[in-house]
């Protein structure tokens, strides 16, 4: 739209695209005689399935909405018998926790044919599934309520959940487990795919478990071989010198002492000049 031009509503269609319909929307069947692996079947539910009174292993009765036919050749008949097990539930509880089940579908018992075709629920975990809108409209009736309604912060931490309810009627959509291929009608081959083949990689895990050893380390090359070390060649000790003893001198006598002194040897340079014997004065 360019600048200046009034804004205008675009004019709806002629006529609707597609016509309402009753009927829930499955797959095409296959064109071929073959039925590939994971093909949708419908089954409608018999018995009531409620969170908060179906118990832990209740059978829950289906059968098969239209005729299952592959390649001309009808596989099991329209309304024909199914079983369902409950194997886990959960019952609304405060704080808005809504009530959910987890249920397990038997195989599928073939009308006369040897042969079971196992199946598996598309949605194995039943739960209440609120779309972003509802969240939003909650989230904003519980904050007005909290700011004009007294106590109503209370009496929603105490308010219950939704419990999940599928009354008698309800369409549940379930997947084969198998390959039918029905080229042959007077034989109908029922195989399993393939198995997975593995590139030997590592799967990846959020858990490292602990080791119960710890594994040598690997060595790609060998190591390289060094030359063989001499041992060490002894240093001589050099042969200690002896040690002159020192002398020691000898002990010097005292004189006994003596009326008469006896003059020494060694006079002073001041008695020489004197006699030797003086002659007493008279």
């Amino acid at each position: 739209m360019c600048a200046g031009e009034p804004a205008r509503a675009i004019p709806p269609a002629a006529a609707p695209l597609t016509r309402p319909s009753s009927l829930p929307s499955t797959a095409a069947a296959p064109a071929g005689p073959i039925l590939p692996y994971g093909s949708p079947l419908l089954f409608v539910l018999d018995d009531k399935i409620d969170s908060g009174k179906t118990v832990i292993g209740t059978v829950i009765h289906l059968r098969l909405q239209s005729a299952l036919v592959v390649g001309g050749v009808t596989i099991a008949p329209a309304d024909a018998p199914a079983t369902m097990t409950v194997i886990s539930r959960h019952k609304a509880d405060m704080g808005d926790e809504d009530g959910s089940l987890q249920v397990h579908i038997d195989p599928f018992v073939l009308p006369g044919r040897d042969r079971v075709l196992p199946l598996r629920v598309a949605h194995e975990y039943l739960t209440i599934e609120h779309s972003a809108g509802e969240a939003s409209t909650r989230g904003v009736t519980d904050t007005i309520g909290d700011i004009f309604i007294p106590y109503h912060m209370l009496y929603r931490m105490l308010r219950p959940g939704h419990q999940f309810v599928l009354p008698p009627g309800a369409v549940l959509r379930a997947e084969t487990q198998m390959t039918i291929d029905a080229s042959d009608p007077k034989t109908i081959v029922f195989s399993t795919p393939p198995p997975f083949e593995s590139t030997y990689d590592t799967p990846h895990s959020d858990l490292t478990p602990q080791p119960f050893y710890t594994p040598a380390p690997q060595r790609p090359h060998p190591l390289p071989k060094g030359k063989p070390t001499l041992p060490p060649t002894p240093v001589p000790t050099a042969t200690p010198v002896p040690t002159a003893t020192p002398a020691i001198a000898p002990a010097v006598t005292p004189i006994a002492s003596s009326p008469l002194s006896v003059p020494s040897a060694s006079a002073s340079p001041a008695d020489t000049s004197a006699p030797a014997n003086p002659s007493p004065s008279p």
